[in-house]
């Protein structure tokens, strides 16, 4: 892969481009000013490229061939698709999250979504994929990977991990694994603080790090390290973004790594702000890392700092390197992909949330009729439909939904289905069950008839609630899933998958 990369000498570009070579900014479609700052980045500075937030496919192509054409050099152009490239980007396919394919572990469909996700990218002008999540959730209570991870058996990580990285490389996009060397101990949200992991080195080595060892030794031509620092690993007790003996010891050096290393986003909270920045990614580049991703003021350090001699060094010649030859594999045109058909695409994404549905215990009704109570979250309207379909062509009837702080009657003579809806995102934990929501689901123990929980997204709630007599955990919200569960329940459908992690009442 690089075993002897030539290394740019200070000669090979001028100044004002080669500190730019490491600067990889954002484009937000939300943002009105995002474009046009993204072309005079590309045309005036040079960047290495850009991560996508939200725009649809249309927009998206139309953007990355105008900068494509603006910038002198290839650019790498990212986005976050560990759930699909509908993660990012509208329009595109929206699969469940990756504990889905954990609990089916069928390696040829964890393909067939890889390669839907690199087409619809490729589709887009997008050439790297910041997946898959190497991350072993090994705490329930982890906040921000949780249901990102396959599994909290490193085992299975490793397995589906260097399954999806290798097939989106064979479909010509850039895999980069996260977050090295492994977010899944924290129980803190590196969007809003700074975790720290007090695991010994041994106990790393046999969980944590497994799965990028072992993708690493499959080719893996990205990682990108955690905003989280690492107890047995630095001694002074910095993440692994600025952490020279996590980056150069480790990665490279014990573990062999000598692909790109590309930062996680410089605008969450664990490294300190914006009055930090500028010292933060001068840090980062100086411990180990290739691309820094996302800053706040990419225009603001590229003026002030593009002329340092610490853009001259050798150790920044041999990043030049990685990243000319890593954009000479990924980023420099290929074939022309044909359209996605994003119809079928997304109704792959169903089957793959309908049969990742887990029956925790229990299953099929006793009776025949079901109250539902939920929490009335934006993100349920649609499983919630999923569930009247399911249940409607079941002959299943729905009696009356119950949206909290309402309660149903006590002596409720139909089943009572609970629906509880949670997953990760950035700055919220809205993975881990809020006391007052837990204080509603336990007042639920004292009715007489059935009681069934739906998890949808993070199954670990259910291990708060030892009452139900049924559970059934899926790892999304959408319609699918919801009629999935249904259709379980109503004994129309059964399935295989396995939790493919513990839950502990």
């Amino acid at each position: 892969m690089y075993e002897n990369p030539s290394v740019f000498s200070s000669k090979d570009l001028p100044a004002s481009r080669r500190a730019a070579q490491f600067i990889m900014p954002r484009i937000d479609f939300q943002d009105p000013g995002s474009v046009k700052r993204a072309e005079r980045l590309a045309r005036d500075f040079g960047v290495c490229g850009f991560i996508i937030f939200n725009g649809d496919v249309e927009r998206v192509r139309e953007t990355t061939r105008r900068l494509s054409d603006l910038s002198e050099f290839p650019l790498f152009f990212g986005c976050d698709v560990e759930r699909g490239l509908g993660q990012r980007v509208s329009g595109g396919t929206l699969f469940p999250f990756a504990m889905a394919q954990g609990a089916m572990d069928d390696e040829e469909l964890l393909k067939r979504q890889a390669m839907i996700t690199a087409r619809e990218m490729r589709c887009c002008g997008l050439n790297l994929a910041f997946a898959p999540v190497l991350d072993v959730n090994s705490e329930p209570q982890n906040p921000i990977i949780n249901v990102r991870a396959f599994s909290d058996d490193p085992a299975v990580v490793s397995k589906l991990g260097g399954v999806f990285a290798e097939t989106m490389q064979k479909e010509g996009v850039l895999a980069c694994g996260k977050h090295f060397p492994g977010h899944g101990a924290t129980l803190e949200d590196s969007h809003a603080c700074l975790p720290t992991v007090e695991r010994s080195f041994e106990r790393l080595m046999e969980s944590d790090l497994l799965p990028f060892r072992e993708a690493i030794a499959k080719r893996l031509h990205c990682v990108m390290p955690a905003h989280v620092c690492y107890t047995a690993l630095d001694p002074l007790g910095v993440p692994a973004t600025l952490s020279e003996p996590i980056l150069r010891g480790l990665l490279r050096g014990r573990l062999g790594f000598n692909g790109l290393i590309v930062s996680d986003s410089f605008r969450m909270d664990a490294l300190g702000g914006d009055e930090r920045e500028e010292e933060n990614i001068l840090a980062a580049l100086a411990s180990g890392v290739d691309i820094v991703l996302d800053p706040r003021d990419p225009e603001g350090f590229l003026e002030r700092r593009a002329e340092d001699d610490f853009f001259k060094d050798t150790a920044r010649g041999e990043s030049l390197s990685r990243i000319s030859y890593a954009k000479g594999l990924f980023a420099s045109g290929g074939d022309e992909v044909p359209p996605p058909d994003f119809k079928k695409n997304r109704e792959e994404a169903g089957e793959i949330a309908r049969r990742s549905a887990c029956v925790v215990r229990g299953g099929r009704l006793r009776g025949e009729k079901v109250s539902v109570f939920h929490f009335g979250r934006e993100d349920t309207e649609e499983l919630l439909d999923g569930l009247r379909e399911g249940f409607s062509e079941g002959g299943v009837t729905l009696e009356k939904s119950f949206c909290c702080p309402e309660l149903p009657p006590r002596e409720n003579v139909s089943s009572l289905v609970c629906v509880l809806s949670a997953a990760p995102a950035g700055w919220t934990e809205n993975c881990i069950v809020p006391p007052a929501i837990a204080d509603y689901v336990n007042g639920l123990s004292s009715f007489s008839g059935e009681k069934i929980l739906l998890t949808f997204g993070s199954p670990y709630p259910a291990a708060e609630f030892p009452f139900f007599d049924t559970v059934i955990s899926l790892f999304d919200s959408s319609r699918a899933a919801g009629r999935a569960a249904a259709e379980i329940l109503a004994g129309e459908r059964t399935s295989a998958a396995k939790l493919p992690v513990r839950i502990d009442p």
